[in-house]
């Protein structure tokens, strides 16, 4: 025997969607109550994580991001196919000091160390150290990478 047989026409639809309705203010509060305290970071999330950072960084890595533990160092070596300009530090999480060689060893060296948490950027412009040699390029290599330092 069918439960609605005495049921008012549309009382079917009616209960589930008062159901509904008593539910919402509910649900509100709990999709409210996720969201946090709002102290968040005001950047946006991308949804991954730096990658940690290689034993060096090299011009083939320009554009990426890394993550580096405080007091951690890792080599920047550029190529000596490019003048490079002394790279240039945004933020204060990481310092930079010039490693000096007595033989060229085919590239220009710094080490980078986690200094504090945060995020720096080093960047830096090359010159092609062939300039004005037939088949040397015309264009300026830019590098650029973004270190995240955490605690």
């Amino acid at each position: 025997m069918p439960l609605l047989k005495h049921a008012p026409p549309g009382a079917a639809v009616r209960q589930p969607v008062e159901a509904v309705r008593r539910l919402i203010p509910l649900l509100v509060l709990a999709l409210a109550a996720c969201g946090g305290d709002g102290a968040g970071s005001s950047e946006p999330d991308t949804g991954t994580a730096p990658a940690d950072a290689p034993d060096a960084i090299t011009a083939a890595d320009s554009g990426e991001s890394f993550a580096l533990a405080a007091g951690a160092e890792v080599s920047l070596r550029l190529t000596s196919e490019y003048l490079w300009g002394e790279p240039v530090v945004e933020g204060d999480a990481v310092e930079l000091a010039r490693v000096d060689y007595l033989q060229d060893p085919g590239f220009s060296e710094w080490v980078v160390r986690g200094a504090r948490p945060g995020t720096a950027t080093i960047s830096s412009l090359g010159e092609p150290a062939c300039a004005g040699q037939h088949g040397c390029p015309d264009e300026s290599a830019r590098f650029r990478v973004t270190i995240t330092v955490a605690g």
